[in-house]
C-alpha cells in the first residue's frame, strides 16, 4: 500500500477515532458518578457501616493508581489497538461480575478487576488520539474528545438515580453492558493495528513495590484514623513507609543505570511541578472524598431518594461545565497560579460552609453550596496546567514524564480522600453517638444527628486541607516558563528599536 493511500486512510479515520476512545472515556467517567450515588444503597443492602462500603468506591480507585504506569508499556508491547480493546474487555468484564456480587466482599474483588480496565484506560485514550491527528489538530481532537468529561458527570448523578431507585444498586453496573458492547464494537472496527515495538524490560520492582506501599499505607492510615490504632495497624503504617521509600531508591537507582523507571521522580527538581503537585494532591483528596460523602448525606441524612440526590448533584455538575472554559481562557491570559488560588480560597469557604448543613436544611441552599463547590472544583482543575507551565510542548519526554506523574499522583489522592474522609465520620460518629445518648437522644434521631455532627468534621478536614493547598500554590512562581520568555523577547524589541 502507497503512503498516498495510508494519508487518505488516515484522515478519513481520525474523527472514527476519536468517537471510539470517546466511548471509552463516557464508560469509564459515568461509571464513576453512578457508583457515588448507589453507595448508600449498597450500604443498606448489604447492612455495612460506612468505613466498609466505602472499599468499594477506594479500591477502584487504588487499582487505577497502580496500573495507569502500565499503560505506555503496554502499548508498546503489544500495540495500542489491542491493549485498549483488552482494557473494554476487563472493564465490562468487571461490571458485569460486579453487578452479580452476592456479598460485600465479593463486589470489592469486582472492583477490582474491573479498576484494571478502568485504570489502563485513560492514558490510552490520550495515546491513541496521538496516534491519530496531527499535531496542530491536537487541540479541536482534546475539544472533542472532552465532551464526554464534561458530559458524563451532568447524566451520571441523574440516570444512576433513577436506575439505583427503581431496579438496584446491580444497574449502576450493568448498563455499562451495552455502552461496553457498542465501545469494543467501534473499537474494533475503526481503530488500526499498531505493531509492537521493542522497548527496556518493565519495571516490575518499581511496579511492585509502588503498589504495594501504596495499598499498605492506605489501609493502615484507614484504619487508624476510624479509631483502630491497634499495634498491627501502626506497624502496617511504618512499613507502608518504608516501602514507599524503597520505591523511589529503586526508581531513582533505575534512573542512573540509564534504563526508564516506572516513574521519573527528577521532575520533583523543578519547584514550579513539585508545589502545584502538593497542592493537586490536596484538592484531589477533597474533591473525590466529598463527592463520596455527599450523596450519603443527601440520601440517609436528608432523606432524598437516590434519584432526587442524583438531580440535586446536577447543580454541581453544571457549575464546574461553565466554569471550565471561563477558567481555561484565565490561565491562558493571566496563568495558571492566580486562577487555582482563588478557586482553592472558594473550595475552603465552601468546605466550611456545608459544616452548617442540617437535617433539615432547604434544597435551595444545598444546591447553592453544591454550585460553589463546583465552581471551586472548575477553577481548581487549572493545578495540572500550572504543573506542566515549565515544560514545552517539544520536550515530549518531560511531557510524558510530568503527565504520568500527574495521573498517578491524582489516582493515589483520590482513594486517600474516600477512605479518611468515610473512617472520620465513622470513628466521630460512634463519639456523638455516646455524646448525644447521654444527653437524652434517642431512636433514629440519635443516629442521623451524630453521623451529621461527624460529617462536619470531615468537613472541617477538607476545609483545612485546602488551606494548605492554596499555600502551595502561593510558592509556585506568578509567571510561567512562556510568558517569561514572550517578555524577554518584547523587551529585546524595544532595545532594537
Amino acid at each position: 500500500m502507497s503512503g498516498t493511500t495510508r494519508s487518505k486512510i488516515y484522515l478519513a479515520d481520525k474523527w472514527l477515532v476519536a468517537i471510539a476512545v470517546s466511548l471509552g472515556m463516557l464508560m469509564s467517567l459515568m461509571d464513576a458518578t453512578i457508583v457515588n450515588v448507589a453507595v448508600p444503597k449498597m450500604q443498606h443492602d448489604f447492612g455495612a457501616s460506612i468505613h466498609d462500603v466505602q472499599w468499594v468506591v477506594t479500591i477502584y480507585m487504588i487499582t487505577q493508581a497502580a496500573v495507569i504506569p502500565t499503560a505506555p508499556y503496554l502499548a508498546s508491547k503489544f500495540g495500542a489497538k489491542r491493549a485498549y480493546v483488552w482494557t473494554l474487555v476487563a472493564f465490562l468484564l468487571g461490571s458485569i461480575l460486579c453487578g452479580f456480587a452476592w456479598n460485600l466482599p465479593t463486589l470489592i474483588l469486582f472492583r477490582l478487576i474491573q479498576g484494571i480496565g478502568g485504570g489502563i484506560l485513560l492514558p490510552l485514550v490520550m495515546t491513541l488520539q496521538y496516534q491519530a491527528f496531527a499535531p496542530h489538530e491536537r487541540g479541536v481532537a482534546t475539544s472533542v474528545i472532552g465532551i464526554p468529561m464534561q458530559f458524563a458527570p451532568v447524566i451520571g448523578p441523574a440516570l444512576g438515580g433513577y436506575l439505583v431507585s427503581t431496579f438496584g444498586w446491580q444497574w449502576a453496573f450493568f448498563i455499562n453492558i451495552p455502552l461496553g458492547i457498542i465501545a469494543i464494537t467501534v473499537a474494533q472496527k475503526v481503530l488500526r493495528h499498531t505493531p509492537s515495538q521493542l522497548r527496556t524490560r518493565f519495571d516490575l520492582p518499581g511496579f511492585f513495590t509502588a503498589v504495594l506501599g501504596s495499598v499498605t499505607l492506605l489501609y493502615a492510615i484507614s484504619a487508624i484514623t476510624s479509631g483502630d490504632s491497634s499495634l498491627k495497624n501502626i506497624v502496617l503504617f511504618l512499613a507502608g513507609i518504608f516501602i514507599i521509600f524503597t520505591f523511589i531508591i529503586i526508581e531513582l537507582r533505575t534512573l542512573k543505570r540509564g534504563q526508564i523507571p516506572l516513574l521519573n521522580l527528577r521532575r520533583f527538581h523543578d519547584r514550579t511541578f513539585a508545589f502545584s503537585t502538593i497542592a493537586l494532591v490536596f484538592s484531589s483528596f477533597i474533591m473525590f472524598g466529598l463527592l463520596f460523602l455527599i450523596p450519603i448525606y443527601l440520601q440517609n441524612l436528608h432523606g432524598e431518594t437516590a434519584l432526587n440526590a442524583g438531580l440535586i448533584q446536577m447543580g454541581q455538575a453544571l457549575a464546574v461545565i461553565v466554569i471550565l472554559p471561563v477558567a481555561g481562557r484565565l490561565s491562558d491570559r493571566i496563568g495558571p497560579r492566580s486562577v487555582v488560588i482563588v478557586g482553592l480560597i472558594i473550595l475552603g469557604g465552601t468546605a466550611a460552609l456545608m459544616m452548617t448543613l442540617a437535617l433539615q436544611t432547604p434544597i435551595w441552599i444545598i444546591i447553592g453550596i453544591l454550585v460553589l463547590l463546583g465552581s471551586s472544583f472548575g477553577l481548581s482543575q487549572q493545578i495540572p496546567v500550572a504543573a506542566m507551565s515549565r515544560i514545552d510542548k517539544e520536550e515530549h519526554q518531560e511531557v510524558s514524564n510530568g503527565s504520568t506523574l500527574i495521573t498517578v499522583l491524582r489516582a493515589v489522592a483520590a482513594p486517600m480522600g474516600v477512605a479518611i474522609l468515610s473512617s472520620i465520620v465513622q470513628a466521630r460518629s460512634m463519639y456523638y453517638m455516646d455524646t448525644l445518648s447521654a444527653q437524652g437522644v434517642r431512636g433514629a434521631q440519635l443516629q442521623q444527628q451524630s453521623s451529621l455532627l461527624a460529617m462536619h468534621q470531615s468537613f472541617l478536614v477538607a476545609g483545612i486541607l485546602g488551606l494548605l493547598a492554596m499555600l502551595a500554590m502561593f510558592f509556585v512562581p506568578k509567571r510561567t516558563k512562556n510568558m517569561q520568555e514572550q517578555t524577554e523577547s518584547a523587551a529585546m524589541v524595544e532595545v532594537l528599536k
